[in-house]
């Protein structure tokens, strides 16, 4: 028998990575590092690859340098491919509403991550698939994924490793309760940047990607804050969906809500050090693409007609996208296109 959505599915897949690599060849804040990275390590041969790996990810070396000769599109197709082939899948697996999940993901997290910040992309979507088998008590194939993740695609992905302990209804009460403290510690004047950097400075530093952190660590921003509007609204949303739904969530969403807490923690946890904040903060936030559905379906209940849950929807993607996609600059408009 015929299956459409199937069919459908398919087609949003190959589309969008497409999409996906076109973008981040050609348009992306990143594309010009990226294709200079790309020439590097495809030119750069073999007899070097020990120590390169040692300073950049290994599955992004070792695919440059099997394209040698090729344009770096493949390269950047290839990462596509597989990026957003896992999301899609591990969408599919547990959201409550395949559409809905996946319409939050293009607006949301699409260009930022599959169009620019195609390395950590990739790695956010082997750990996802890792912690939905964590969710199935599939221990050792989730460590499997989650590791390697951070082993061979993003060093940043280590931090995933947090929700082996936070992962159950107690710890989301915990880690909803440690924002606003965090928060108030900023307040008072309490430097917890300093506690961490302490931290990481007793990690040996010829270990792979303790440099990068410290790096990130050592960037201090005096801008940096431990929330924002945006933030406030989604703890806010967060906390009222978890208490409505709280006894009838799988155990991927509440993995999930405790990633979506989590991401505000590190907020708290490292104002100072911006560029570390939201590179971390968006890993765990990543989260909220399979329990969006809830979020739905609590506007859904409140103003009671679909119409209306459907307008306040598009209204909020699309002003996020207007607001925080296009006016904030990820997409390059090429210079020739007269766009720009």
């Amino acid at each position: 028998m015929f299956n459409f959505d199937l069919y459908k599915k398919k087609y949003i897949f190959i589309f969008f990575s497409l999409l996906a690599a076109f973008l981040s060849t050609h348009m992306s804040l990143d594309s010009a590092a990226y294709q200079s990275i790309f020439n590097y390590y495809s030119s750069s041969g073999w007899a070097r690859i020990i120590s390169e790996v040692r300073s950049y990810e290994a599955f992004f070396v070792i695919a440059a340098k099997l394209l040698n000769g090729f344009p770096s599109f493949f390269w950047f197709l290839i990462i596509s491919l597989i990026s957003v082939g896992l999301k899609i899948y591990t969408i599919e697996k547990t959201s409550r509403n395949f559409y809905i999940s996946f319409v939050f993901y293009l607006v949301y997290f699409f260009v930022l991550l599959d169009g620019t910040q195609i390395r950590v992309s990739l790695a956010i979507a082997i750990a996802y698939l890792g912690l939905y088998f964590l969710s199935g008590k599939k221990i050792y194939k989730s460590l499997l994924l989650t590791l390697s993740s951070a082993l061979f695609f993003h060093y940043s992905l280590i931090f995933i490793l947090a929700i082996y302990v936070f992962k159950n209804r107690k710890t989301i009460v915990f880690l909803a309760g440690l924002w606003p403290i965090l928060i108030l510690c900023w307040w008072f004047g309490f430097d917890l940047l300093s506690l961490s950097k302490v931290v990481f400075s007793y990690a040996d530093q010829s270990w792979i990607g303790v440099d990068k952190v410290n790096s990130y660590l050592n960037s201090y921003d005096e801008n940096s804050a431990p929330y924002s509007l945006q933030f406030v609204l989604l703890f806010s949303a967060s906390v009222i969906v978890y208490w409505r739904y709280r006894d009838e969530l799988t155990d991927f969403e509440i993995i999930c809500f405790n990633c979506i807490f989590m991401s505000l923690v590190v907020l708290g946890l490292f104002v100072g050090a911006s560029g570390f904040q939201n590179r971390v903060s968006e890993i765990f936030r990543f989260g909220l693409i399979f329990i969006f559905p809830l979020y739905y379906r609590y506007c859904l209940e409140w103003v009671r007609k679909p119409w209306i849950a459907n307008i306040l929807l598009s209204g909020f993607l699309i002003g996020y996208f207007y607001y925080y996609v296009l006016r904030a600059g990820l997409v390059v408009w090429p210079e020739n296109w007269g766009l720009s």
